[in-house]
């Protein structure tokens, strides 16, 4: 809770909301909407620039839970901020470079029904003195009718080696375009269509990898929970 406090005190004079019609008044008084949110802040003396966008929930009636909410949302870009800014000082001190580094942080929500939000996260980032520009990709999934996050071996059955599975299928669908590591399956978001898989250069090795992958509900229903049946996704 301290350090979101000292980042939104360092960037308020710089912030501001960007204009937008996300609000979606055709749901239910009750339900949870959500408004995109963000700031710019470029640093001329420090070399840097920082392009953030992210949602900021709105719950009416149900404070406790737009709450925690946006507090996880706060706390996945603090940590996207202070990352960036700890690793532009360790490489301007390795590379004495002083030219731009930047850091874009932006999301898309993949599925808020049934009490489900499903929210991707792409971080890209660059610092002056490296070639490439990084992608980073980080999800978040909550069920807000019981109140947790939602965990991977929540939507399979516990007998099932869905694991497994999944890590053969990403690398059927990403076939000779990129290798796939093992654990291309820990980053996760819930769609009407199937589980989505956001790919980065830590889960995906090559030029041509994809952003993404999408496995089907349809292939994989055989070893899915009832969790996903009460959210009316088979």
């Amino acid at each position: 809770m301290r350090l979101i406090t000292i980042f939104f005190v360092l960037f308020i004079s710089t912030s501001f909301q960007i204009p937008t019609n996300v609000l979606n008044t055709t749901l239910p008084l009750n339900a949870l909407e959500i408004e995109k949110q963000g700031f710019n802040k470029l640093n001329s003396s420090l070399h840097y620039e920082l392009n953030i966008s992210y949602p900021f929930v709105h719950y009416k009636d149900k404070f406790d839970i737009e709450h925690k909410i946006n507090i996880d949302i706060q706390s996945i870009m603090a940590f996207a901020i202070s990352d960036f800014m700890k690793k532009m000082y360790h490489t301007k001190n390795e590379k004495g470079a002083i030219g731009l580094s930047f850091l874009n942080l932006d999301y898309q929500v993949h599925f808020q029904e049934h009490g489900i939000l499903s929210i991707a996260f792409a971080k890209e980032t660059y610092y002056n003195g490296l070639e490439d520009v990084r992608n980073i990709k980080l999800s978040y999934n909550y069920d807000y009718i019981h109140k947790r996050n939602i965990q991977l071996n929540d939507l399979f059955l516990p007998e099932s080696d869905y694991k497994t599975r999944l890590h053969q299928l990403i690398k059927e669908k990403v076939g000779s375009d990129g290798k796939v590591k093992k654990e291309s399956y820990s980053i996760f978001c819930i769609n009407k269509d199937g589980l989505l898989f956001p790919l980065d250069y830590n889960r995906c090795k090559g030029k041509n990898c994809p952003h993404e992958v999408l496995i089907k509900w349809t292939e994989i229903e055989d070893i899915t929970s009832d969790f996903i049946r009460s959210i009316e996704l088979l």
